[in-house]
């Protein structure tokens, strides 16, 4: 299966979820007019709920480098803390210590200090 098919089934199994419609009416989500956040949303929790936490992790700092915003940070930080409330046992399962949690707190704070500092553009502080 191709990465698009993945992606347009999970967009209408979301959909289906999220708007609480019928199958028909979610064929209506077009690849096209999602957001590359809309998708990291749809891959993320695959990723996470299948307790592939690593890659969960991953596409979380890979669009963050790419699209450093808001939501993406409070997607990190609300993927840190339901880490938080899992046992030693379960994240040990996933291949993922308890540290790095810790440090995936600390790395994604850097990333909303980073947006917070004003950027500089051709000598202009925006």
């Amino acid at each position: 299966m191709d990465l698009e098919k993945l992606i347009q089934e999970f967009g209408k199994a979301f959909a289906k979820v999220l708007f609480d419609k019928k199958d028909k009416s979610s064929d209506k989500i077009n690849i096209e007019q999602m957001s590359s956040t809309d998708i990291l949303k749809i891959i993320f929790n695959k990723s996470f709920h299948e307790g592939n936490y690593n890659k969960a992790e991953d596409l979380i700092f890979d669009e963050l480098e790419k699209n450093n915003s808001p939501e993406v940070y409070e997607i990190g930080i609300e993927f840190y803390n339901s880490l938080l409330e899992k046992s030693d046992e379960q994240l040990k399962q996933s291949n993922f210590p308890r540290k790095e949690i810790y440090q995936g707190l600390k790395d994604i704070h850097r990333y909303k200090k980073r947006e917070a500092q004003p950027r500089t553009f051709n000598n202009l502080t925006i």
